[in-house]
C-alpha cells in the first residue's frame, strides 16, 4: 500500500507581505501617531510633568517625540525594506527586529529629554523612563499591525494555497509527495529518479521519486519552476545570481546555502528575462 509524503513549507517562515513597502508604510505612520495620541489623551506614566518642564511645553515636546518615533521608524523600515530580499525571514527574526526597532526608539527618546530637561538625572536614568514610553505605549500598534498582515497574509494564502500544491506521482501514476511549489529549491534527475531539493524550516532536504524530468513538466513548469539543464529544473524565486566561469559556463546560485545549479547555455537569454 503506498503512502503520500506531505513535504514541510516552512511554517516559521514570514509571509511575504512583511516585506512589502505598504506594509512598512504602516510601520512608520501608525505607531507614531498612536504615539502621540496616546500620550496626549491618557498622559501616562507621570508625562505630563515630564513633558511639560514647567514652562507649558507639554504638547510641543510630545510632538518632538512622535515626530522622533516616526523618523526612527521610517530610517529602520526603509533598512528592512532595501534588504528584504537579500535576508532570510523568521518569526522569531522579525520579532526580534521590532524589538530592535523600539530599543533604538527608546535611546533617542532619552537623548531627547536627557538635552531638554538638565535636572541632574543621567542619560541613563531617562532611558528607563522612556522604555516606559517606547515599549507599553508601542506593544499595542506593533500588535494590531502585525495580526493584521499575518491574517491577511493567511487570507490569500488561502486563496491561492491549493494552487501552489504540487502532486508528484511514481512512474505507476500513484501520488507519493505533495509539495508547496514556494519550498521547491530545484529538481535533480538521477538514474531513474527525480530528486526534489526543498526548504523545511530553513533546511535543506530533499524527496526522491521514480519519475523523468519530461513526465513532471506538466506539473511543475507551471510553478515558475524552469528547466535551466537537461537534468534540473530551477525555481526562479530563489534564483540570486546567474554566474559565468573563465571557461564560460554559467551557473544559478540560489538562496539557501551554497547551492549552485549549472545553466545550459541555449537557456541562458530566457533565464535572464525571466529573472
Amino acid at each position: 500500500m503506498s503512502t503520500t509524503k506531505q513535504l514541510a513549507t516552512n511554517s516559521t517562515k514570514l509571509p511575504d507581505l512583511f516585506g512589502k513597502f505598504t506594509t512598512q508604510l504602516w510601520y512608520m505612520l501608525f505607531p507614531a501617531g498612536f504615539f502621540f495620541t496616546f500620550i496626549v489623551v491618557y498622559r501616562p506614566f507621570g508625562s505630563a510633568e515630564l513633558l511639560d518642564m514647567g514652562r507649558s511645553l507639554f504638547f510641543f515636546n510630545t510632538a518632538i517625540m512622535m515626530c522622533i518615533v516616526l523618523v526612527t521608524n521610517i530610517v529602520t523600515r526603509l533598512i528592512y525594506y532595501l534588504l528584504y530580499n537579500y535576508v532570510k525571514h523568521t518569526w522569531w527574526e522579525y520579532v526580534g527586529f521590532c524589538f530592535i526597532e523600539i530599543v533604538v526608539m527608546t535611546y533617542f527618546l532619552a537623548l531627547y529629554l536627557y538635552l531638554m530637561r538638565h535636572d541632574g538625572r543621567n542619560y541613563f536614568e531617562y532611558v528607563g523612563i522612556c522604555t516606559q514610553y517606547s515599549f507599553l505605549v508601542m506593544l499595542f500598534p506593533y500588535f494590531c499591525i502585525t495580526i493584521v498582515c499575518a491574517l491577511v497574509a493567511r487570507r490569500e494564502e488561502g486563496f491561492s494555497g491549493q494552487s501552489r500544491l504540487i502532486r508528484f506521482s511514481d512512474t505507476s501514476r500513484q501520488v507519493k509527495a505533495v509539495v508547496d511549489s514556494s519550498s521547491i529549491l530545484y529538481i535533480e534527475a538521477k538514474d531513474n529518479y527525480v530528486v526534489i531539493h526543498y526548504l523545511d524550516n530553513d533546511k535543506v532536504k530533499d524527496y526522491q521519486l521514480r519519475n523523468t524530468m519530461n513526465a513532471i513538466a506538466p506539473l511543475v513548469e507551471p510553478h515558475n519552476l524552469f528547466r535551466c539543464q537537461r537534468s534540473y529544473y530551477v525555481n526562479l524565486a530563489h534564483i540570486t545570481a546567474l554566474r559565468k566561469d573563465p571557461n564560460d559556463l554559467i551557473s544559478a546560485e540560489l538562496d539557501a546555502g551554497d547551492i549552485v545549479i549549472p545553466v545550459s547555455r541555449k537557456v541562458y537569454r530566457d533565464l535572464s528575462a525571466k529573472l
